[in-house]
């Protein structure tokens, strides 16, 4: 299973408390990142759950950027009592008396008059229940079964991309196998024509004939690394089929592997057809790079 990281669902519950009822909506994205980060916005009454949420999201999702929005249709669930402020109340009539005192006035201040006066009373923050808490929790936990759903929807046409980018891959570095191999003997039949016509008494000519032959076949053999690039292939489709949920990074570090390989095939030989299969090559990993970058 191939889990892509990007995602959207959303969930609505119902919950009462204290004769109050409200609806909360809450919706979980997600988008691609090396790391596992969150980014919460959830009323202030319900942010004691937030450390909650993040372990239950890191446990089933992993990896990604995940963006979790809580919204409650009824904010006056999580208000409690209003009550009087009362050192604000004696703070105004202490002030009142003083500004009478010093300018001399007269008057008699009204429950009206005070009522005009701001922060005379304070609405208490209330914690929300147990039960509102689990309704919150559990149907965060679908919601995450919803989104892993989503991504997993995404993440089988990721691995049908990247399946045929192997496939193509595969039946390509055969062609440069083949046609290094022939490349080769042709090499060789050339110095051996060479040397067959250097003149047997000039020994030290032949020799150093020899040795700038075989340094250069060495130099042209790229058979190690076509054999590298093989194995990384099959070590690509191994872990596209796994049963490990995290692959993404696994699957970027054997692509960048393959690419130095194709590279260096590509700079030891310079035939034209090699050059050619192996920029095709390049193509293609670039494309699965590209994939690859969205999965968990």
């Amino acid at each position: 299973m191939l889990r892509s990281m990007t995602g959207f669902a959303s969930k609505s519950v119902t919950v009462t408390s204290n004769s109050s009822k409200t609806t909360i909506t809450i919706n979980l994205k997600s988008l691609n990142s090396r790391f596992f980060e969150s980014t919460f916005k959830l009323p202030y009454q319900l942010s004691s759950l937030e450390l909650d949420l993040i372990n239950l999201l890191k446990s089933q999702l992993h990896r990604g950027h995940i963006y979790l929005t809580l919204y409650a249709n009824n904010q006056d669930m999580f208000k409690g009592t209003v009550e009087p402020s009362l050192p604000t109340v004696e703070g105004y009539l202490h002030a009142i008396d003083k500004i009478k005192l010093k300018y001399s006035l007269e008057g008699n201040l009204t429950v009206s008059d005070l009522l005009r006066l701001p922060d005379l009373f304070t609405v208490e923050e209330k914690s929300i229940d147990e039960a509102t808490k689990k309704a919150i929790v559990e149907t965060t936990n679908a919601l995450i079964k919803d989104l892993i759903a989503a991504q997993t929807k995404e993440g089988a046409a990721l691995k049908h991309d990247i399946e045929q980018r192997i496939s193509i891959m595969e039946k390509e570095i055969d062609m440069i196998a083949t046609a290094s191999a022939t490349l080769m003997e042709q090499q060789k039949e050339k110095i051996k024509k060479t040397l067959q016509e250097v003149s047997p008494n000039e020994h030290n000519a032949i020799d150093i004939q020899k040795h700038a032959a075989y340094v250069l076949l060495e130099k042209m053999d790229i058979n190690e690394e076509i054999v590298r690039f093989k194995s990384h292939l099959k070590n690509l489709t191994a872990t596209l089929n796994s049963e490990d949920i995290e692959k993404g990074k696994r699957l970027d570090f054997t692509l960048q592997e393959m690419a130095r390989e194709i590279n260096t095939i590509a700079a030891k030989c310079s035939d034209a057809t090699i050059s050619s299969i192996a920029i095709n090559i390049k193509v293609e990993l670039e494309k699965a790079r590209e994939q690859v970058q969205n999965i968990v």
